[in-house]
């Protein structure tokens, strides 16, 4: 080879792996959480600040005891699913029951908001999923905050266990999420299932330092991100989800946005964030704030919260690809318009002026809503509004699971930890 190729070929060598490097580099950055808004709850910590130590302790009660818990498997469920293969992911739909008209309950008929406790238990991965990703949220967050090397080994141990082991990973797809016994496989909107695999991806760049997982598995792990990615983009389930006109919907762009940029694909995440400024937010959020698409179901203000959650999500992924989707529309159908409709109700429950199932608005669910818009604002008085919520009482099926795996009771739950992530650093304006 002549001397002047073997450079330019050297030349472009280092160029490629300057280029992969930097690319490591830039996804191994919170993509969900705020870097910045981390290290400040951190400061805040070591100085000992009353108003976020509760919520430390909490973090290292839950992170101490996930030590003594084994990670979890999609193939450790009960039930196969029907490809007979236990790597697919596989749930039921949580509001179908068996029908009590008929012999063997076939087909399932719906109770909208009533969960059959079958859909929440180890004979699927629902609940399995979600104690797979707050754990590794809870010890890689722990691992941030007192860099005990225990929790990040923990962590680590959870991810190849549910995405990497060749014994025990989960397939990339969700061809049979909530399935209706009697009556479908898998529907789109089981992808609902996977919204908290943000927590995951966070938690790769909060353990980079712990050096608890190698640059292979980080770059296997983003390769089955990518993956998944493109099923949700072409199979006629994700396609099926895509075109949901409510919190669904939302969800997955909020998903797409979020593993497209941890794969590096930015344009996709632009993409997905931009569709969520117009068809999500503008479509559902009307000039009063009110979502009439969530304040139909049985339990209104849990789906509204539920929605918001969805958009700051991509709210925060439109600063990291320069959309401003907390300021799109501030005035008319815009994000915040949603969120002050919220923000009227969230500390004053007994005001809400929906009926609700239960016959209270489960308020607690607004909590993260409103710190992230304290962040995104500044001073407009949602940080007073969370002060306000409860800390104790959220009970999803997803914390019941998890509080159970912990042993510690179903009250004590995780949503305390949102006010470390992010912490309020002026709460004393006027409630909007």
């Amino acid at each position: 080879m002549k001397p002047i190729a073997l450079f330019r070929r050297t030349a472009l060598a280092l160029l490629l792996g300057l280029g992969a490097l930097s690319a490591h580099a830039a996804a191994l950055q919170p993509i969900t959480l705020d870097a910045d808004a981390l290290a400040h709850a951190r400061t805040r910590v070591a100085a000992r600040d009353a108003r976020l130590l509760p919520a430390h302790a909490k973090l290292m009660e839950h992170a101490e005891a996930l030590l003594k818990t084994q990670p979890e498997s999609v193939t450790y469920k009960k039930l196969a699913p029907p490809s007979g293969d236990r790597h697919d992911y596989m749930s039921l739909a949580p509001y179908w029951w068996p029908d009590p008209s008929r012999p063997d309950g076939l087909p399932y008929v719906q109770r909208d908001g009533q969960f059959n406790p079958s859909a929440k238990n180890g004979d699927t991965d629902s609940v399995r999923m979600q104690i797979m990703c707050l754990g590794v949220q809870n010890l890689s967050v722990a691992w941030y905050f007192s860099r005990d090397a225990r929790y990040a080994r923990k962590a680590a141990d959870y991810i190849r266990t549910w995405f990497l082991d060749p014994a025990t990973r989960m397939n990339p797809n969700l061809r049979y999420g909530q399935a209706v016994m009697g009556r479908v496989d898998g529907r789109g909107i089981g992808l609902i299932d996977t919204r908290n695999l943000w927590m995951v991806i966070d938690a790769v760049a909060l353990l980079e330092p712990a050096q608890v997982l190698s640059t292979a598995e980080v770059e296997a792990l983003r390769a089955w991100f990518r993956t998944f990615t493109d099923w949700m983009l072409n199979d006629p389930l994700g396609v099926e989800e895509f075109n949901a006109h409510n919190n669904h919907g939302t969800f997955y762009d909020m998903q797409i946005a979020s593993y497209a940029l941890f794969s590096g694909d930015r344009e996709t995440a632009r993409r997905a964030v931009e569709r969520g400024v117009d068809l999500r937010i503008a479509s559902q959020i009307s000039i009063e704030g009110k979502q009439y698409a969530e304040l139909e179901r049985t339990t209104p203000f849990h789906y509204s919260a539920f929605n918001l959650d969805a958009m700051t999500h991509l709210a925060r992924y439109g600063e990291l690809l320069g959309v401003d989707v907390w300021k799109k529309r501030e005035r008319t159908r815009g994000l915040r318009n949603g969120i002050n409709y919220l923000a009227r109700y969230a500390d004053k429950p007994a005001s809400w002026p929906w009926r609700e199932l239960n016959g209270h608005p489960e308020s607690e669910l607004a909590l993260s809503v409103m710190l992230r818009a304290e962040r995104a604002y500044g001073g407009s008085g949602y940080g007073r509004v969370a002060m306000g919520l409860p800390v104790t009482s959220f009970q999803t099926q997803e914390y019941i699971g998890l509080a159970k795996l912990l042993g510690t009771e179903p009250p004590t739950t995780l949503n305390v930890i949102d006010r470390l992530l992010w912490p309020i650093r002026t709460a004393d304006a006027p409630a909007p």
